[in-house]
């Protein structure tokens, strides 16, 4: 047996990756937002920013309201990975699982349930029948190894007086004069328990199977044909067009935003190409609406607008037309 880490062969790819596509019917919600509604969530914005006036809220003139599809594709798969790796611990007497009993299991072959789905944990065991003890070659079975600081002696120079035993005719009171003091290191005996070991002199060699599981996401967000930031749509919620969860999914071929389909087919393929040397043991992947909604209004007889986006009707203002006054 010799250290290093071994991966499994990776676990037979069943055909059940050539299922059909997705085809199902979407509805596209087309109502805007209330009026009402996108006064609130223009004053709510205006409340969280110090020395922001809600008075252009309370007095402005809503004109527009220009409605936006925002689509947003996300893919997880979730993975299990197996790999081995040669462990030695001390051995205190116990019984081993030794070859003796047979040999051991190919590692893929271990049945192991992840503690819980989509979610990233990891979990270690010996892989059967593969334990034997060995003497520590670290110490020679001795359980104790020569004290490197003193070489053996018991004893190091004391670094009160240093190499002199006297000073400025004095009697040294920490070594009595002698020049020496007991290795504290050792105790004064010359010798230290092994660390490998702790002093048993013998260890167990065993196989040590990891199974890690991960779980791996892709996001995707259509082009919204607007001006608003992409990213703070990473902070809110949509409306679930699609939810499918199986042990593998289908890519989605119907969906009336043909980026949405693209991107289902690309990633589900990549994540396939990705996580062959893998087990992939469950897929699930969604297609969100995303409210977003240009607001233009005016006030004091000049033109704005702002944005309200997500489920949770938030704002987003790229110029407030009143800042840094107390708050009416």
């Amino acid at each position: 047996m010799t250290d290093g880490i071994f991966d499994p062969p990776p676990p037979y790819v069943p055909p059940y990756y050539s299922s059909a596509p997705v085809e199902k019917s979407f509805t596209i919600p087309t109502s805007p937002i209330s009026e009402d509604a996108a006064r609130q969530a223009l004053l709510e914005y205006a409340k969280k920013k110090h020395f922001y006036s809600s008075r252009p809220v309370q007095e402005m003139l809503l004109q527009n309201f220009h409605l936006f599809n925002a689509f947003r594709y996300c893919l997880e798969t979730f993975t299990e990975n197996r790999t081995c790796k040669w462990m030695a611990v001390p051995y205190n007497g116990e019984e081993v699982d030794d070859a003796g009993n047979g040999p051991h299991p190919n590692p893929w072959d271990i049945q192991k349930r992840p503690p819980h789905l989509f979610r990233k944990s990891e979990y270690h065991m010996p892989l059967p029948r593969t334990s034997s003890v060995k003497t520590c070659s670290q110490c020679r079975g001795r359980g104790r190894n020569i004290c490197g600081s003193c070489g053996g002696s018991g004893w190091s120079r004391c670094m009160a007086c240093g190499v002199s035993p006297t000073n400025l005719n004095q009697t040294c009171t920490a070594c009595g004069g002698m020049g020496q003091v007991r290795c504290c290191m050792c105790s004064g005996c010359g010798f230290k328990r092994c660390t490998t070991c702790c002093g048993q002199g013998r260890l167990v060699t065993y196989i040590q199977l990891t199974i890690k599981w991960e779980n791996h996401n892709f996001e995707f967000l259509a082009d919204h044909q607007s001006d608003f930031p992409t990213k703070r749509f990473k902070k809110v919620t949509g409306e679930i067009l699609l939810s499918d969860e199986q042990r593998t999914v289908s890519p989605v071929t119907n969906f009336p935003e043909p980026s949405i389909n693209e991107a289902s087919e690309n990633m589900i393929s990549q994540h396939r190409s990705e996580f062959a040397a893998c087990r992939i043991l469950r897929q699930r992947h969604t297609i969100e609406w995303l409210p977003l909604t240009k607001v233009d209004y005016t006030w004091k007889g000049a033109e704005y607008h702002y944005y309200v986006y997500g489920k949770e009707n938030r704002a987003y203002v790229e110029d407030y037309p009143r800042k840094y006054c107390a708050i009416m």
